[in-house]
């Protein structure tokens, strides 16, 4: 991708640090283990969605992909958000932590039923599968030891720069992070294309499908994934490079033709041909700047 000047990225955006700890409910069955001898064997506790574990572990997955879906990579477990965006982002991020705590809460409080609930679940597979019964009450923790292993801590960190020192620093030092600061100019405006394409190129190979035929059939969804990509990206943007921004606003206009006729791509085979056909054109136009 030709080079992204973003002046004063500084300016433009914070850095974001999440970090997220949660129970596993998954353990070494050291038995199952002795007897393979080939590999670890692992229990796997609270199978299923319908029980307050997985219901924890759903909300605080959440708070991760509302972090995700809302900033660009800028190292290994740090993100950059466009500050414009700032009050926006941590308001609903502290409204999903918040939701991810009463989960925990409620499944502390629950803790003793879930465990029970639990035990009965393996000691009938075993017994439907003719084998000995695995249940064990010391498989799991206490409900306290479950609190203590949920927890989330967020820190909004400046992004460096060289002025930041406040005592001289090495032409070396200061060329490795000029470099990192021009990887993630680069890297911020390449993230927001990529977040497009992707759902683009299935859109087009869906409309591309002939109406009839297998794999043909059309859900509102395949438009509105796009449409919420879109928007999202338009809130993520921190690229200086006016063609990453005229690419949003070209995808947000071509939805915003099918977004209010979605029956006309479920029922016109024409409609669905030029569908495919314009996205392509602009995913090549994407495809350019990547």
């Amino acid at each position: 991708m030709n080079e992204v000047k973003i002046k004063g990225l500084d300016e433009k955006a914070v850095l974001v640090q999440l970090k997220r700890r949660m129970y596993s409910p998954n353990l070494l069955d050291a038995e199952a283990t002795e007897d393979y001898a080939v590999g670890n064997v692992n229990k796997h506790l609270f199978e299923g969605r319908n029980n307050r574990v997985k219901e924890a572990m759903s909300k605080y997955t959440e708070v991760y992909t509302f972090v995700k879906d809302n900033t660009v990579p800028w190292s290994k477990g740090i993100d950059m958000l466009n500050i414009l965006h700032y009050y926006e982002f941590s308001q609903g991020l502290r409204e999903r932590i918040e939701v991810a705590n009463q989960a925990v809460d409620d499944l502390v409080a629950n803790w003793d039923s879930e465990v029970r609930k639990d035990l009965l679940r393996i000691q009938a597979k075993c017994a439907a599968k003719g084998i000995p019964d695995k249940s064990n009450p010391a498989d799991y923790p206490t409900a306290q030891q479950v609190a203590d292993r949920f927890g989330v801590e967020v820190r909004y960190l400046p992004v460096p720069t060289a002025g930041d020192f406040r005592v001289a620093i090495s032409e070396e030092d200061k060329a490795s992070l000029q470099k990192q600061l021009d990887d993630a100019e680069k890297n911020a405006a390449s993230h927001v294309l990529t977040s497009m394409l992707d759902p683009m190129r299935k859109a087009v190979e869906k409309l591309s499908v002939e109406i009839g035929k297998e794999g043909a059939i059309f859900r509102d969804s395949l438009i509105d994934n796009m449409v919420e990509v879109a928007e999202r990206m338009t809130r993520v943007n921190i690229s200086d490079d006016p063609r990453v921004q005229e690419r949003i606003n070209d995808l947000r206009s071509l939805l915003g033709t099918y977004a209010n006729n979605k029956d006309m791509l479920r029922t016109s085979q024409v409609v669905r041909e030029k569908a495919a056909s314009q996205l392509d054109e602009l995913m090549n136009k994407m495809a350019g700047l990547v």
